[in-house]
């Protein structure tokens, strides 16, 4: 026997490595199974990553995540839902696909911009990345104030 194992300490490092397997403690933003996961407001299976969203919020056994494939899906739901407890909200920046907190993005709203639910929006960490990508679409570029409308 390893004489780690037979110390008080060798013993609390391994529960407590076991105590961690497998758990989630939905801190961060959540993982999308693209072409599997489905959107909690529609049923559709989310498969454009560009255009996923989730919003966490607490539930009984903590904090729980819900999955969306279009912002449009995630205001209804939510507007639907307001007894909810949010804890955080996310959305995939349109150029690199990293997750961003909703509340610091930038968004861009535009006719030309194709989305899965037709909400025409698109996120981006910058204001700077924004305005460029809405140039050539004719887009509004909005903080997430201006465009969050749950009424």
């Amino acid at each position: 026997m390893n004489a780690a194992y037979a110390t008080p300490l060798g013993a609390l490092l391994i529960g407590l490595t076991l105590t961690g397997c497998g758990s989630e403690t939905n801190d961060g933003p959540p993982a999308i199974r693209y072409g599997d996961s489905m959107c909690i407001e529609c049923g559709m299976i989310i498969s454009d990553e560009r255009f996923a969203t989730a919003t966490i919020v607490e539930g009984d056994r903590g904090n729980e995540p819900l999955l969306f494939d279009d912002f449009n899906c995630q205001m209804i739901f939510e507007s639907k839902h307001t007894d909810l407890a949010i804890v955080d909200r996310w959305s995939h920046d349109h150029g690199s696909n990293a997750w961003l907190h909703m509340a610091d993005a930038w968004f861009v709203q535009s006719d030309q911009l194709h989305t899965p639910m037709a909400s025409n929006i698109a996120s981006f960490a910058t204001q700077e990345d924004a305005t460029a990508f809405a140039q050539p679409i004719d887009g509004a570029v909005l903080d997430f104030p201006s465009i969050w409308k749950t009424e």
